[in-house]
């Protein structure tokens, strides 16, 4: 039964044609399945070509309709598909009923013209990969029978904007967007950056005071104004003008024009504010999912109101100008009627970035907020810092001495504009403006290995939860492991030398194993673990950046530190969380993916022995204990393997080597060989790129034997420091004993003295 001609809206005018004249492919598509009537619930009614090239199709759908359908959707419903001839737009389905009910998924249009229906979610650029007419015309049957009973909008979907949105932003303060905020005419700043691609443009409230604003620029007033809660589907077209967004308010029992004359007045006789302002009209409307519901969410909406203040003002009624003077009209003021013609323009209001906001967006709210205090702020550590403030993660302090230079570019998160500048500011200042709630991170130039340590150095120290060296450099993390003050924990985070791999050392929380103990045995997992080989060669090539002997730099791309600086951000985040030490290392391999390895740690062990202290850990510990079980009934030993810190009087062990196999070993005398072992020493200090080597002698005494010097070990001790003495080490000698006992020994150097006091 057809439709009564009342009932319908006309199209744009356009010329009838034939099915077989249909020059668009997609709408011919559509004509050809219509006509052979494979789709028993459409019908093809008529075809029209406008003047441009636009074809609509005009077709009878019989979606499947409850007896008393939710919403009034009929068992026949004319609609009329428009093909643009350039296939840049999506077909559109526009309902010819005018009184076609406004349910979710319809799009707006201008009053007095037939409403369109959205039928898919995806962009068109994604459907016309995809595009059929057939699989058309069945999601428009499935869009009208699912809408008939109230379905199509399901219950798990996010409910739908009451407003539509506009093609020209507005990012704005958060207070506008709250319930609890300033009364009164809030003043803007608005910065407006034209786009290219037209219709629109985005304007930009500036993150500052009023009282700083550049008085060149245009200033806004915004007047928030609170809806009452209003069901999902709202308007059919857009206020274009005041009068009609007045009319659409009073729908909301808000009297507009009121509000705006108080607003007013408010602005320019009690604030003495600025008469040329514009306003802007921030508009929050709670949207529920049906008219029982309670409100899921709170939509902001904003309009631009053409004309001044001051103008707007008169035309309401509410201003007069005597003699330069603006006044106010006393008593009851009635709105011009010209006021039904000013321009208000829609604006999509865009809330600015917060660092609560920012953790939502980056799927991590409600993170821990550590006070972070981080030494260098190179090619690693920029990125790695710049990424996690991007997330809203953490208080920052960043500690560096250097300058940017331009070869620092081809890896740094700062951009070219801060060549010269110290990079510890420099990378504040930048990441301070990613947030309107103000800098969330300071910055300190200072050197930190200098003597003695700077008092503001030591207040960052002292006010930090971790502290993280990205330095890559190892008397940096063994002054923060050592030397620096404060409780907080430390962390180290660096690239291997060809930036490669990964390496996150961190303390725990107790701070039981320190940095350095750490480092220790990462290095002992480079010389034990064949997944390591190579670790710590460099391959990669120096290059010269300046004329100086130092001004130089290694080749490493960028690609590899932004891989590992997302890395180190998440391992970061976790090691934080986690109390316990922690040692990882991710290598990149050349077809780039990256593995994964955490190394054991095992409880350090400390020993004052003379002038210096002896830094080993139970995994030392157990290795010579098993070496010993292993060659009773006789005597063993073997040579320690590790490096001095002469700064700190520390030697570390790192690992022992076996007896070698020339070696003689009798129940109650032990002499060591040599075959093999020169190659041994050389190939660990090729893997630990020459930081550790031989440190001394170890050897066992048997069952029922203390570990006391013997004469013979006494004498080989003495022998032992003159060979070391003249590079500054002394002679190191271990003893294992039954029950597991280990003696540590050392002779004092000839003449040695303490070093100064550090």
């Amino acid at each position: 039964m057809p439709l009564p001609v009342l009932d319908r809206f006309h199209m744009s005018s356009g010329k009838s044609i034939e099915p077989e004249d249909v020059r668009i492919p997609k709408a011919r598509g559509l004509v050809q399945i219509l006509q052979s009537e494979v789709l028993p619930f459409v019908n093809l009614l008529k075809v029209t070509r406008q003047a441009g090239g636009r074809e609509l199709v005009e077709v009878e759908v019989r979606p499947e309709v409850p007896t008393h359908p939710v919403n009034d959707i009929r068992f026949l419903e004319r609609i009329e598909i428009a093909f643009d001839p350039e296939d840049q737009l999506q077909p559109r389905a526009f309902a010819l009923r005018s009184d076609f009910p406004r349910v979710p998924h319809t799009y707006l249009v201008a009053e007095g013209k037939p409403l369109e229906l959205c039928l898919f979610d995806a962009p068109y650029s994604e459907q016309r990969l995809r595009w059929t007419a057939a699989k058309y015309v069945r999601q428009l049957h499935f869009w009208l029978s699912k809408t008939a009973t109230g379905t199509l909008h399901q219950a798990d979907q996010q409910v739908e904007l009451f407003l539509p949105g506009s093609p020209s932003h507005i990012i704005l303060p958060n207070r506008l967007f709250e319930s609890v905020r300033p009364s009164g005419p809030q003043l803007l700043e608005l910065d407006v950056r034209p786009r290219n691609a037209p219709p629109g443009y985005t304007l930009i409230a500036r993150r500052r005071d009023a009282e700083s604003r550049n008085e060149t620029n245009p200033t806004h007033i915004a007047l928030v104004v609170d809806a009452l809660p209003q069901t999902q589907g709202g308007l059919t077209h857009h206020p274009e003008t005041l009068f009609q967004l007045q009319t659409f308010l009073e729908s909301m029992e808000i009297d507009l024009l009121d509000i705006l004359q108080h607003g007013i007045k408010n602005w320019l006789i009690k604030q003495s504010g600025d008469p040329t302002v514009t306003i802007l009209v921030i508009l929050r409307i709670p949207v529920r999912r049906s008219d029982q519901g309670t409100s899921e969410l709170v939509e902001v909406r904003a309009f631009h109101i053409v004309g001044s203040a001051q103008e707007l003002g008169r035309t309401l009624g509410c201003l007069d100008t005597v003699d330069g003077v603006i006044g106010a009209i006393v008593g009851e003021t009635a709105a011009d009627c010209r006021y039904q013609d000013v321009a208000v323009y829609p604006l999509n209001p865009v809330r600015d970035l917060t660092r609560q906001y920012a953790q939502i967006f980056s799927g991590t709210p409600g993170l821990p907020d550590p006070h972070i205090l981080t030494i260098g702020a190179g090619a690693l550590g920029s990125q790695v810092i710049l990424n996690l403030a991007r997330g809203g993660y953490g208080k920052w302090t960043v500690v560096d001495y250097d300058v940017l230079l331009p070869h620092n570019l081809v890896r740094h998160a700062l951009p070219g504009a801060y060549v010269g500048a110290e990079k510890a500011g420099a990378l504040a200042h930048f990441v301070s403006d990613l947030y309107e709630d103000g800098p969330t991170i300071d910055s300190l130039r200072a050197d930190v290995l200098a003597r003695p340590v700077a008092d503001k150095l030591r207040e960052k120290l002292d006010a930090a939860d971790v502290s993280v060296d990205f330095s890559a450099a190892v008397a940096v993390a063994r002054w923060l492991a050592l030397d620096a003050p404060g409780d907080s924990r430390r962390i180290s985070v660096f690239l291997n030398p060809d930036g490669t791999d990964l390496v996150v050392m961190a303390e725990g929380q107790a701070r039981s194993m320190r940095l350095d103990q750490i480092e220790a045995q990462y290095y002992r997992a480079a010389i034990k673990q064949q997944d390591l080989t190579g670790h710590l060669l460099v391959k990669g090539e120096r290059l010269r950046y300046g004329r100086t002997c130092r001004d130089v730099t290694s080749t490493l791309s960028q690609n590899s530190v932004s891989l590992h600086s997302g890395i180190a951000g998440q391992a970061l985040k976790d090691r934080i969380a986690s109390p316990e030490p922690c040692l990882a290392i991710w290598r990149t391999s050349e077809n780039q993916s990256v593995w994964y390895h955490s190394v054991e740690l095992t409880k350090p062990v400390e020993i004052h022995c003379g002038d210096w202290l002896i830094s080993a850990d139970e995994g030392v510990l157990r290795k010579l204990r098993d070496l010993r079980q292993r060659a009773l009934l006789n005597e063993t030993g073997g040579v320690l393997l590790g490096y001095p810190d002469h700064l700190h009087r520390m030697l570390y062990v790192v690992d022992a080597l076996r007896s070698p196999p020339d070696s003689h070993e009798w129940p109650t005398s032990y002499v060591r060989g040599c075959d093999g072992l020169r190659e041994a020493v050389d190939d660990i200090a090729s893997r630990t790129a020459g930081v550790v080597g031989y440190m001394g002698e170890w050897h066992s005494h048997p069952e029922g034997a203390s570990c006391e010097l013997s004469s013979a070990d006494l004498e080989f001790l003495t022998w032992l420091t003159d060979n070391m003495w003249l590079d500054g080490m002394p002679g190191l000698m271990a003893i294992v004993c039954e029950d597991g006992e280990v003696s540590w020994h050392t002779a004092p150097l000839p003449d040695s003295e303490l070093p100064d006091d550090r």
